[in-house]
């Protein structure tokens, strides 16, 4: 069968023969890793950290609670009376009402681990193993850290201080600084030998010329996580498909293309409405005037709408020279292909009604080109935040955006907005009397590794841009 007479429902029936199969990849409860253990090393000779039990807030203890007996029920963690090290807490509400408890590593032991510098999946490899594929699939594991054992040196650093007493971690925590490598190498050893499987973190891709071959290469994955005591999310996987979404590209039978989705954020810009926003908009093309050679003449009329004593008026002719600098940003940019070996920055920024952000590379010589954009709208709800609450957000709406591109990897956050460095700079770790909000963003950032800078808002057009053209 050829891939264009994939039926709909193909997804539902490779999953139901994997689950015939291998029905311990899909049980409930969490999967434990029988082959290897993650070993945390510390840099020399350091002092251990011990931090204090942050207080809980009495509405919120008897949910702490029943989430620390969960975590205990399913051995992730274990009671222990002593502990030369300790990190605090964390505790959030979700948007759904859901608490999720953390640790905040930020100040203690992540400064103190070793570097572990195991080398993530280079794309270029990924879609060379994809190549020639005409059927699809991504699995995702459940959990997937937790799902790999410290060893017993690792467990006596990784301990968490509560209103209930000192546990420690018997399992590889969210939030460790050399956890994301430490489960790349693992994935690696699991996925060796193995033919059109490709693993990028937790994200584990397959191919197949024909639906057969993809079969078979998908059974054979599945015998290794089931030997390896991996379990799978099925609700997260997605079977048998013609085309996948990957890093900024669409593969499929003919092979990859860039992802439009890379450029869409300045495709949808909407017209200026005033002067503000025309010099928002120009920020952008200024930033991007080494890659666009016809910039200067196609924004002339654009510039003289900001000329001293020229009144505001939008005609056919500006109309016409917004729209051709869009499709140009769109054509003759040309976004960088991602490349974990280079330095990464990403760039946000928020206004009154608009958030956006960009991902950049930023080379050796200093130049940057930038890899993908992304932006949108404020809702009612998040109109009403105060400024500082909307310039978080956009940093946290990037962070989130770029996932796939910036976790594992340490990368260079910037912000126009001062305050935003005491909150989420690693100098204190998360604000003890942070606004819930706050507490909530501070420890989804928790995950990744990144140093934040500050930019006067005159070198930030390109975010800046994006922001105020949503």
């Amino acid at each position: 069968m050829m891939v264009a007479e994939v039926k709909a429902d193909q997804n539902g029936d490779v999953a139901m023969k994997l689950e015939e199969t291998y029905p311990e990849v899909f049980d409930e409860g969490l999967g434990l890793c029988t082959k290897e253990k993650a070993d945390l090393q510390l840099v020399g000779d350091v002092r251990p950290v011990f931090k204090a039990c942050r207080p809980v807030p009495h509405a919120a203890v008897e949910a702490v609670e029943n989430e620390l007996d969960r975590l205990l029920e399913m051995n992730v963690i274990a009671p222990v009376t002593h502990s030369e090290w300790a990190a605090s807490i964390v505790c959030v509400r979700k948007s759904i009402g859901k608490l999720r408890v953390g640790a905040d590593f930020s100040t203690g032991l992540n400064r103190a681990l070793e570097s572990f510098d195991y080398p993530l999946a280079v794309p270029e490899d990924i879609f060379a193993t994809l190549n020639g594929g005409a059927v699809f699939s991504q699995t995702d594991l459940s959990d997937a850290y937790l799902q790999i054992e410290l060893s017993d040196e690792s467990k006596k650093m990784v301990v968490i201080n509560t209103h209930r007493g000192l546990f420690q971690y018997n399992q590889l925590p969210f939030g460790l600084k050399t956890a994301p490598r430490i489960f790349q190498q693992v994935m690696n050893k699991m996925v060796a030998g193995l033919q059109g499987v490709a693993t990028y973190l937790d994200d584990i891709l397959v191919c197949g010329r024909t639906e057969q071959e993809h079969m078979e290469n998908l059974l054979a994955l599945f015998q290794r996580v089931a030997e390896y005591g991996f379990k799978v999310r099925i609700e997260k996987c997605s079977f048998a498909k013609p085309e996948i979404r990957y890093l900024g590209f669409i593969v499929d039978k003919n092979g990859r293309r860039p992802n439009p989705e890379k450029i869409d954020a300045i495709k949808y810009m909407v017209e200026p409405k005033n002067v503000g926003q025309l010099r928002a908009f120009l920020g952008i093309i200024t930033y991007y005037a080494a890659f666009m050679p016809t910039m200067k003449d196609l924004r002339e009329p654009l510039d003289a709408l900001l000329k001293k004593d020229v009144k505001w008026e939008w005609t056919s002719k500006q109309q016409t020279a917004f729209e051709k600098l869009k499709k140009a940003l769109s054509s003759e940019l040309n976004p960088a292909h991602y490349d974990p070996r280079q330095k990464i920055v990403v760039a946000a920024d928020a206004c009154d009604y608009g958030i956006g952000c960009v991902i950049s590379h930023r080379y050796e010589d200093g130049s940057e080109k930038p890899i993908a954009h992304a932006s949108r709208s404020l809702t009612a709800a998040e109109k009403n935040y105060s400024q500082i609450e909307k310039e978080a957000l956009g940093i946290v709406f990037a962070v989130k955006k770029f996932h796939k591109y910036v976790f594992g990897k340490k990368f260079l956050l910037l912000t126009d907005h001062k305050p935003l460095l005491a909150i989420f700079g690693d100098k204190k770790g998360v604000l003890v009397y942070s606004a819930n909000r706050f507490m909530r963003w501070a420890m989804i950032l928790l995950g990744y590794d990144f140093d934040i800078e500050y930019v006067n808002i005159t070198k930030f057009g390109q975010a800046d841009g994006l922001s105020r053209l949503t």
